[in-house]
This record gives structure tokens, sequence and C-alpha cells, in this order.
């Protein structure tokens, strides 16, 4: 099944969990933009160093976590090539909530995930694009691909 919105495919979003519209989201006064601009250009991976190849493991236990791995981050590939700006967040964390005040300020509408939202999938997605980024913490932002 695939939707489109705002001419960006919303595949992906139904294969991960519930994307939800930056303009459903309160803003969340804690942080300021000063701090967020650090953050966002801190935090933010070109897709270019997303690495092509899965990491080889010599256990089949862990091969078969690895090839899941694999597909997820496939799938966090083909959305990030697919939308111009995709936020990874948790809902909690004051972090995300600054940038995604910041973009509704810059007007910019991303694709988010709220990976605390997600049920069990969350957790491995998390992990994914810890392994993709070099980063454990949240917000993870891709802009243009």
């Amino acid at each position: 099944m695939q939707e489109k919105k705002n001419g960006r495919s919303n595949s992906m979003a139904l294969a991960l969990g519930n994307a939800i519209p930056l303009s459903n989201l309160k803003p969340c006064p804690k942080l300021s933009c000063c701090c967020m601009k650090k953050l966002f250009f801190t935090h933010s991976v070109p897709i270019s160093r997303i690495p092509t190849t899965p990491k080889r493991t010599p256990t089949t236990v862990v091969r078969a976590t690895s090839s899941f791995g694999s597909r997820l981050e496939d799938t966090i590939k083909k959305t990030v090539a697919e939308n111009p700006v995709v936020l990874y967040s948790k809902t909690w964390c004051s972090y995300s909530s600054e940038v995604k005040i910041l973009f509704k300020k810059l007007g910019v509408d991303p694709l988010v995930f709220e990976l605390d939202e997600m049920g069990p999938q969350g957790p491995q997605l998390h992990k994914v694009l810890e392994r993709i980024t070099g980063q454990h913490t949240v917000p993870n932002v891709f802009i243009g691909n």
C-alpha cells in the first residue's frame, strides 16, 4: 500500500510504523534555538556516509539479527531517499522537540518517526540508526537524501 501526500511517498511510513505530520506536534519551549543549531548540525549525517554493505558476523543467531537489521537499514535508506527531510525522534526527548519546533518555524514538514511509539520495532530501528549514523541518541535528522 502506497499513499502520496505532498508529492512524497508514505509507503515506508506504513512499513515502519505511524509517521506523524509535523503540524500535529505541539511546541516544547525547554531549549533555545542556539542549542538546536549545535545539535542540528552535529547530529545530521549525509546519506553518502551510510554503509552500503551489512556487517558480517560468525554466529547463526547474530546473522539472523543482522539480516533483519539489514532489511531495516534498507528501509531507512529508501525512506530517506524518497523524502526530503526525515526525522527519527522520541516524544519525550527535548532535543527532538526543539528540532520539530525549528522545522515548524522554518516551514519544513519532515516525515517524523516517533521511535518510542513504534512498539518493539522502535528499539530495533534505533539500533540500526545507531549503526548507520554512529550516534546512540535522537534526534536523527536526514536532509536531502
